[in-house]
């Protein structure tokens, strides 16, 4: 009987064991977001700004209790099976557009996307146009050296006249 005992115990302890293992702890519902990632979360934090945080740092990386807060909000947002555009959208309505790490490219922000790209034409342009023009006055100053030699007739007349002083 002793050996039975043991068996059945075996038997009942593997189970129960394999029972608190192997089955998740959330049920099998359809349509049920089993887990969500910190990647998922870290992805919509760094499109963030969090409060308080200086403006180089997004919620993804920034230290301040602010950001862990928010982290903490976009994790809640996305276990109520909220996508990363409608998390965005809630948090922008609550914290104003601020909160944007990046601004909307339409009206007055367009600005921060376009004057970028200007500035660089048209560095590009004022770059090639000193270029040209210091070009240019190289050439006009060899012309210039050439024209300032000194000639035999030259040379002579101020040995002359040099000799008149002297």
């Amino acid at each position: 009987m002793g050996k039975w005992l043991k068996n059945v115990w075996f038997s009942l302890s593997l189970t129960i064991f394999s029972l608190v293992v192997f089955v998740p702890k959330k049920g099998f519902a359809e349509g049920e977001n089993v887990s969500i990632s910190r990647n998922d979360m870290l992805n919509v934090a760094k499109e963030l700004h969090p409060p308080g945080c200086t403006d180089s740092m997004t919620a993804d990386y920034c230290t301040l209790s602010t950001a862990y807060d928010l982290r903490q909000e976009i994790w809640s947002l996305l276990e109520e099976d909220m996508d990363k555009k409608q998390v965005i959208n809630y948090l922008v309505q609550k914290y104003d557009e601020r909160i944007l790490a990046a601004p909307t490219p339409e009206g007055f922000n367009l600005i921060a996307w376009v004057l970028p790209g200007v500035g660089v034409a048209i560095g590009a342009i004022l770059i090639l146009f000193l270029i040209k023009k210091w070009k240019k006055g190289q050439v006009e100053s060899n012309e210039n050296q050439q024209k300032l030699s000194v000639t035999d007739y030259d040379a002579n007349k101020v040995q002359e006249e040099l000799k008149n002083w002297l």
